[in-house]
């Protein structure tokens, strides 16, 4: 006897069923009321069977008008009950058929539907597993091609390590093999030595009775050659002077230049001057340019497109309004699309809350509090282009095709001569046509000299030039223009690299200014412009022009948020004045708003 029906006998004794016994009388139970029903049915069937039949038999009977007797009807009823039990067997059955075949189609349709809810599960478990196995394919991919280009990485730091090991490998013999061979030719210098030595023995020995004729003849040559070396020293001292005099004709010619230089530019101030004088104008009013009443009207001028674009619709959203979170909202989208950026338009709205939330603000409020966070970001960076003592100074000005370089070189390039600085300016676009006519004419404005090659020359070599040049003519600024270049032009920005390290093995300390122009009007793209050139050509700061051509003038202060390079100056107009040294305070008083209220007060 098994363990189950161990227990199944132990447990029966105690009173207690197994489950398939209590199925079983379940299913007794059900069948004996299954049959109780149908007979139930089978008799209520043949009663109203029965009573249809005797219904029946009396409507003929009374069409007929014939009657039978008590025996006949006796008989006639049994067999009437008969046939109606017969009939409700029959109906019975035929119920109970139908109930079979609806509970069989029930079942079919429950089987159907479990299938059909098994065929789902299964497909959703396909489906999940190809999503699993596209996964994994998928990282295993990434893995692959993440350990290919490790290896291959790998490959080429191995290749560079042994070609490093190589090179060192060759150049350590090659000072062995030139040590040995010098130690041999040292040896050899002795052993050559200690043989003309016994050989000068021998023939002093040899000689010995000629010594008095020798002696005699040796005094004399040391005389001749006393003779000579005075002769050669007094030519020396006579060579020296000469030289100190051609030396102090260069510094006087040096100190004349200089002299006609400054002298040059005090006529042509001297001139300007009484032009304006002449014109009933004061000349000292248009002396400083950054006098409030000159430099801001100026600045507030070249950036009113900036500036109208973006407090027309700061005043037509702040008008007396209550200053909700709703309305910082509107302010910061209104700043992000002038170009300000969002860490800029993030601290306006943050400094508007602390003072103002929840109450009345006026648009020039909204003004006042982004003059004061633009003047906050630019302030730091307001670093004017200080000359060191290097000499020649070399300034180099890189930037995109139509940026603006040539221009601000020959503006800048005017005011250092004007200064009295004796400038050189270095054709380095030999790229584009007409560059170097463009070039030669702001070298003519500027009275300085122009160093040029042939189009499509190398542009490395003519700064190579230039730089040899500067130094002979002892320039005090050299001054290096370079072809305009997209920042994702790997190939252009190779050779501007190729410039830079030209310039470098000529002074290491150089380029002492490296100078980016942007162009306002390009807007964003100045982020991408900055990253690239700054990591080609080493970028010190930056001048930002056509300022006054353009709306999107906030990114200056975007740009400054992100780089923190210093800004020298910003171009408002083509006009040689036009170019200003940057001003953060009124810069910012005039790209927000403020300058319009201060100039109008």
């Amino acid at each position: 006897m098994t363990e189950k029906n161990k227990k199944r006998g132990f447990l029966s004794k105690l009173g207690f069923k197994s489950k398939d016994e209590k199925l079983a009388e379940a299913a007794a139970e059900k069948a004996a009321q299954q049959k109780l029903v149908d007979e139930q049915m089978a008799a209520r069937m043949a009663a109203i069977n029965a009573a249809a039949l005797k219904s029946a038999r009396k409507q003929d009977e009374a069409e007929s008008g014939v009657s039978v007797d008590a025996g006949e009807q006796a008989r006639i009823e049994a067999e009437e009950k008969r046939q109606a039990e017969i009939q409700a067997a029959k109906d019975v059955a035929r119920a109970k058929q139908l109930a079979e075949e609806k509970a069989r189609k029930e079942e079919e349709a429950k089987r159907l539907a479990e299938e059909e809810a098994a065929r789902l599960v299964e497909a959703k478990a396909r489906a999940d597993e190809l999503e699993r196995q596209e996964a994994e394919a998928k990282a295993r991919a990434e893995a692959e091609a993440k350990a290919r280009a490790e290896k291959e990485a790998r490959i080429k730091a191995e290749e560079k390590k042994a070609l490093a090991e190589a090179k060192a490998k060759s150049e350590a013999e090659a000072a062995a093999l030139k040590a040995k061979q010098d130690a041999e030719a040292k040896a050899r210098a002795i052993e050559e030595s200690k043989r003309q030595a016994e050989d000068a023995k021998r023939l002093a020995d040899e000689k010995a009775a000629a010594e008095k004729a020798e002696l005699e003849r040796l005094e004399a040559e040391a005389l001749a050659a006393e003779k000579a070396q005075v002769k050669r020293l007094r030519e020396e001292a006579m060579e020296a002077e000469r030289r100190a005099k051609v030396a102090a004709q260069a510094a006087e010619r040096e100190a004349a230049e200089r002299e006609a230089r400054a002298k040059a530019a005090a006529e042509r101030e001297a001139k300007r001057r009484q032009d304006l004088i002449d014109q009933g104008i004061d000349p000292d009013a248009q002396t400083d340019t950054l006098a409030e009443g000159n430099f801001l009207k100026r600045i507030t001028k070249g950036l009113s497109k900036s500036t109208s674009r973006m407090t027309d619709q700061v005043s037509a959203v702040f008008n007396k309004r209550v200053l909700d979170e709703e309305a910082l909202q509107d302010l910061e989208d209104i700043l992000i699309t002038s170009d300000f950026g969002v860490g800029p338009a993030a601290r306006v709205t943050a400094l508007l809350t602390e003072d103002k939330f929840d109450k009345q603000v006026t648009d020039m409020e909204v003004k006042i509090a982004l003059a004061d966070v633009i003047s906050d970001i630019l302030t730091p960076l307001e670093v004017p282009i200080v000359l060191t003592s290097a000499k020649p100074q070399i300034m180099l000005f890189v930037g995109v095709n139509g940026s603006g370089k040539t221009t601000t070189l020959g503006k800048l390039a005017k005011r250092y001569h004007d200064q009295g600085k004796k400038v050189m300016i270095a054709a380095g676009d030999t790229f584009r046509a007409a560059a170097v006519e463009q070039l030669t004419v702001w070298s003519e404005r500027a009275g300085a000299k122009i160093v040029s090659g042939n189009l499509g020359s190398d542009a490395a070599g003519l700064v190579y030039d230039a730089i040899e040049q500067a130094k002979a003519e002892n320039v005090d600024i050299l001054m290096i223009d370079t072809a305009g270049r997209l920042q994702n032009r790997t190939e252009l920005m190779d050779e501007l690299a190729k410039v830079v390290r030209v310039i470098k093995k000529q002074d290491p300390s150089a380029p002492h200014h490296s100078i980016l122009v942007l162009d306002a009007t390009v807007g964003q793209n100045a982020l991408m412009q900055t990253e690239a050139f700054h990591q080609t050509a080493g970028v010190t700061g930056l001048v930002m022009t056509k300022l006054d051509g353009t709306a999107k003038g906030g990114v200056l202060v975007a740009l400054s948020d992100k780089y923190k390079l210093p800004i020298h100056a910003i171009g408002i107009g083509e006009r040689i004045e036009d170019l200003e040294n940057f001003s953060a305070p009124v810069f910012a008083a005039a790209l927000s708003g403020v300058a319009d209220a201060m100039i109008e007060g």
